[in-house]
């Protein structure tokens, strides 16, 4: 690895935007959480996780080759992708540990300590970032086999590491809102520089560090209906307020990331058939219908056609999805539909 690609890697956090504006709006969110008293260490609070997950992202991003994706509302959440938050609990341990030593055998030790710590973290986050997988981050054997492909340039990030922790001490001199902008990009620098050592070896197509263990059949499907679930509740928080534009919303992007769409909109349609207020089911159909329509599922889209019309004899689908619903309706030899929606 050139020294060039080095700087780069160190200041890819400044020169590409998809981290720079995450990277600025966290600067700030954090800055002004430390004025804020009791209120600020609610919002410091709601603020770090996606602090610590989006540091992890980008050094997955830099080994893939890839940009990162933008952070979302999810990033937030302390619970969900646990092994992005590890690397928080790996940092928290080193320091403990570091104290401690330093408290008991003093500053010699202390210093060794530091250095295995910094020699073996970017390795660990390395195996976290390849197998998402925070046993494997600690795993020896792990450990070793990405030293051994990537030893040769993953001294570079345990070099930086100890060069920002001493830039990071040396920046509490600054002023306030300065200190904590050096530090932040530091450790976004870091990530990036260990992500960016680690993509040449092409580590993320291989097999050879062990993978975690795969879901079975029944917990992939136990994990989508609790996602289900989850994303009904909250559009049901915001349809009881007067605002299904934005339920209708919260579940149509649900769907595009569900492994299942088709399943995915009969499962909420469904659902909220049973709901004591019909009407939004009837609202709701008329997007299921659409996107059946639209994708040739003839008889999924005729059932909710024939399940809303039970409910409101009234029911139609929209305007323009009217002639492919009557052809749908012909073909099938439901030609009593097909009247019934013909007419005006």
């Amino acid at each position: 690895m050139k020294l060039a690609d080095v700087f780069r890697a160190i200041a890819y956090p400044l020169t590409t935007s998809a981290v720079f504006v995450p990277l600025l709006v966290f600067w700030l969110l954090t800055s002004f959480a430390t004025w804020g008293g009791a209120l600020g260490l609610f919002l410091l609070f709601l603020i770090l996780p996606a602090v610590f997950r989006f540091q992890m992202i980008v050094l997955e991003a830099r080994g893939r080759g890839v940009e990162p994706a933008t952070p979302d509302v999810e990033s937030f959440n302390w619970f969900g992708n646990a092994w992005t938050l590890f690397p928080t609990v790996v940092f928290v341990f080193v320091t403990w540990a570091v104290v401690v030593t330093l408290e008991n055998f003093g500053i010699a030790w202390a210093i060794v300590v530091t250095m295995l710590a910094a020699a073996l973290i970017p390795a660990s986050f390395g195996v976290l970032a390849i197998t998402r997988s925070p046993l494997q981050s600690l795993n020896p054997v792990a450990l070793y086999r990405l030293l051994e492909r990537c030893g040769s340039t993953l001294w570079i990030a345990s070099v930086f590491l100890v060069i920002s922790y001493a830039l990071s001490d040396f920046a509490g001199s600054l002023p306030a809102m300065l200190t904590s902008f050096v530090q932040l990009f530091l450790t976004f620098a870091f990530f990036s520089l260990t992500g960016s050592v680690i993509e040449p070896h092409d580590l993320f197509g291989e097999v050879d560090i062990p993978a975690p263990v795969e879901k079975t059949a029944d917990e992939i499907s136990s994990d989508v209906e609790k996602a289900r679930i989850a994303a009904l509740a909250h559009a049901y928080g915001f349809i009881s307020r007067d605002n299904r534009a934005g339920g209708f919303k919260h579940i149509l992007g649900e769907i595009e990331k569900d492994p299942d769409p088709a399943a995915a909109w009969a499962w909420y349609f469904e659902r909220m058939l049973g709901w004591e207020q019909k009407q939004h089911a009837m609202f709701f159909a008329q997007d299921y219908i659409h996107d059946a329509l639209a994708h040739g599922e003839h008889v999924p889209a005729l059932k909710a056609i024939m399940r809303c019309r039970l409910i409101d004899e009234n029911f139609k689908p929209r305007y323009d999805d009217l002639p492919a619903a009557i052809l749908a309706a012909e073909n099938s030899g439901n030609s009593e539909l097909a009247t019934v929606l013909k007419q005006g």
